[in-house]
């Protein structure tokens, strides 16, 4: 995560679309990883939605991992 380095170029109100494409990190894990880097940056931010992979990329249920792409939007407070 690279969060800290760019807290003083997020303003107040700005928005951050971070993404995460890997099986191995589920998506609960992937949020907690950004609120951890949240918290280390010193700064506000609320979780706007959670993006995904679109309709036309379905994920089998026996093989959770094929939800690899994970996304937050988040605003600076």
């Amino acid at each position: 995560m690279t969060m800290p380095t760019t807290r003083p170029a997020m303003a107040p109100e700005g928005r951050l679309f971070t993404f995460s494409c890997s099986g191995a990190m589920s998506v609960e894990l992937f949020q907690k990883v950004v609120a951890g880097a949240v918290f280390d940056a010193q700064v506000d931010a609320q979780m706007l939605g959670r993006l995904q992979a679109g309709e036309d990329h379905p994920v089998a249920m026996t093989h959770p991992e094929g939800e690899y792409l994970k996304g937050l939007m988040l605003r600076r407070i």
